[in-house]
């Protein structure tokens, strides 16, 4: 019965997830020069998913890492809105947003421009042994902020 439940869910957060993709009108593509799908004016913000890490890893942090890439590749492909960002903090060029975020060490962050959610703590935690948790908590988040 619980497994009924958590396909129910995952079926919800992905239907709901693309009808919010397909909420657009048509400009012209930047590639071929023909119209294609862009944001209507109310959802014209990105939102960003950020995985902050140094250059070592351990595995719960290259965990969380592919968790929430493979998340945002796999729902969210077809959204330009939705954004992946992996930052190694150690590389002095991305000492200015590592400051923004006020890291000092990994962090998973979801940002719209306006608000940010930390999900670093619920990811750390779910990534090794509940991975499917953690994909539906970066989904509702980014559902939430794409409204």
């Amino acid at each position: 019965m619980k497994n009924i439940s958590i396909f129910s869910l995952i079926y919800l957060i992905m239907v709901f997830g693309l009808s919010v993709s397909c909420n657009s009108q048509t400009s012209k593509d930047m590639h071929s020069g023909q119209d294609a799908v862009s944001e209507t004016p109310q959802e014209q913000h990105t939102v960003n998913i950020y995985y902050f890490h140094g250059d070592r890893r351990c595995e719960t942090c290259k965990a969380v890492g592919a968790v929430t890439k493979e998340t945002i590749e796999d729902v969210f492909a077809d959204n330009a809105a939705v954004v992946f960002n992996d930052i190694n903090i150690d590389d002095p060029v991305n000492k200015e947003v590592k400051e923004k975020f006020e890291l000092s060490g990994s962090g998973v962050f979801v940002y719209d421009g306006n608000s940010k959610e930390d999900l670093t703590a619920f990811a750390f935690q779910k990534a090794v042994n509940s991975p499917k948790e953690l994909s539906e908590k970066i989904i509702l988040t980014v559902n939430k902020m794409l409204r």
